[in-house]
């Protein structure tokens, strides 16, 4: 039989003595229609014994009786389960006992009192009815004492002569059948008062656990809603594929779910200078996007406020102004960058980033420019002198500028897309137009990695005449 549904007034609430007490009222309904149906089934069974005992006249009574009490039973059945549990669902236990135990106490009256060997069956009953009802001790007692006193009262008022000593055996017999039945009720019931109290621990447990889910899932939900913006933000500032002077740029971002610190730009001061810049903010999330949104704005700020600045002022310059903003962020954080001027016949690029992929037409490979320099966002002064690095550019040749994500996608056997990889793919798409070229080699790195963990950025610079 299924266990009720505990009463308790509220998921996650401490539940208190009414609620454990309509709690077992409900167990005591339920198993008042098992102890019912059990009756229904044993004592026509009895009969057996009536038929080789009793004579004629006697064994026809006992099966009234008997009918009487079936029919009883299946009563006690149906209001059992067409009424709902409360105070009075003990009553039914009552009820099951007076029935049977009221039908054997009539048949040892018929059998001429107490020395009628019937009396053993109200044993059966006060250990069944206890046996199967959860309620307290008080109750298995009181219905012991009950079916007891019916049984000495009708055999003292109807019953014939009898002997003391029979009568004081057969109430030593009963008296402890009703001791074992209170023990059994008190054991039970303690059994179920412990089950409860598991229960509920285990129903708040799980309320809680739900809520502690719901509250997780409302914050994902509104983390990944902030993410989003975050990303729609970062994606919204990169410039557009552009033409300078004799250089066509393009650029791409494959942004990773989570946000990224990522940047690249394309700048054309109103002096005219030209300008790309690539880095990565380190860390993901929130800060690391606010990090590289600040180096953009400061970029562009001594672009165009200082023209005359080459790469290596642009980035003490810069980096003095994002140490300062990152300082107020508590500290950590830094950036890799390429500042990179864009000359006719020339790159001059400051900064420390990712070396540098060089696809030389004229000789038809790729040159890897290492790179030298600093990190931005360090310290407040670089030391010693800002290197500049100066990378010829000839007619077609084409500069591949990229962040970590793209070097360090990861395929299924566990080794990284990798530099080499790369530059093979520059040099299969060199042949195409710049933003051509970009989607071809960002699709071998997509088709490579199993998954992308960081954004993934690809900046080309090819000069066309």
């Amino acid at each position: 039989m299924d266990a009720p549904a505990l009463p308790v007034a509220a998921a996650g609430a401490e539940p208190g003595r009414r609620d454990f007490d309509a709690y077992v009222e409900e167990l005591v309904q339920a198993w008042s229609a098992t102890t019912a149906l059990v009756g229904i089934v044993l004592v026509p069974l009895f009969l057996v014994l009536d038929w080789r005992v009793l004579p004629p006249a006697l064994f026809a009574r006992c099966a009234l009786y008997r009918a009487v009490v079936v029919a009883g039973l299946a009563l006690q059945v149906v209001v059992v389960k067409t009424t709902r549990p409360g105070r009075w669902s003990y009553l039914h236990g009552y009820g099951a006992s007076l029935l049977v135990g009221g039908a054997i106490t009539w048949m040892t009256v018929d059998q001429g009192g107490f020395d009628s060997s019937y009396y053993a069956g109200l044993n059966l009953v006060i250990v069944a009815v206890n046996l199967f009802l959860p309620w307290r001790a008080v109750h298995s007692a009181l219905n012991s004492l009950l079916t007891i006193a019916v049984y000495v009262a009708a055999n003292l008022r109807w019953g014939g002569p009898y002997e003391p000593g029979r009568l004081l055996d057969h109430l030593y017999f009963l008296g402890g059948t009703a001791v074992i039945g209170v023990v059994l009720g008190h054991v039970k019931h303690r059994l179920v008062e412990r089950e409860f109290s598991a229960r509920a621990a285990l129903t708040d447990a799980n309320a809680r656990l739900v809520r502690a889910r719901r509250d997780l899932q409302a914050a994902r939900d509104a983390l990944w809603g902030e993410m989003e913006v975050a990303t729609r933000i970062q994606t919204a500032l990169l410039p557009p594929d552009r033409a300078l002077g004799p250089y066509r740029v393009a650029a791409l971002m494959l942004p990773a779910a989570e946000v990224g610190g990522d940047y690249y730009d394309i700048v054309e001061s109103d002096a005219g200078a030209r300008w790309v810049a690539i880095g990565d903010a380190s860390g993901h999330g929130v800060e690391a996007g606010l990090v590289m949104m600040m180096a953009q704005t400061a970029v562009q700020t001594v672009v165009h406020h200082h023209p005359t600045f080459g790469p290596a002022s642009v980035f003490r310059t810069v980096n003095r102004v994002l140490f300062e903003d990152v300082s107020r962020l508590g500290g950590g954080r830094y950036m890799t960058v390429n500042l990179v001027r864009l000359e006719p016949d020339r790159l001059v690029l400051a900064g420390k980033h990712q070396d540098l992929l060089v696809w030389r037409a004229a000789e038809r490979r790729v040159e890897t420019v290492v790179n030298e320099g600093a990190w931005l966002g360090l310290v407040r002064e670089v030391e010693g002198e800002v290197p500049e690095q100066v990378v010829p550019m000839a007619p077609g040749d084409a500069a591949l500028f990229y962040t970590d994500g793209a070097v360090e996608a990861v395929g299924r056997e566990g080794a990284m897309f990798g530099e080499a990889r790369l530059a093979e793919a520059l040099g299969r798409a060199a042949a195409l137009g710049p933003a051509e070229a970009l989607r071809a080699i960002l699709g071998e790195v997509t088709r490579f990695q199993v998954r992308q963990a960081d954004d993934v950025t690809l900046m080309l610079v090819r000069r066309e005449a």
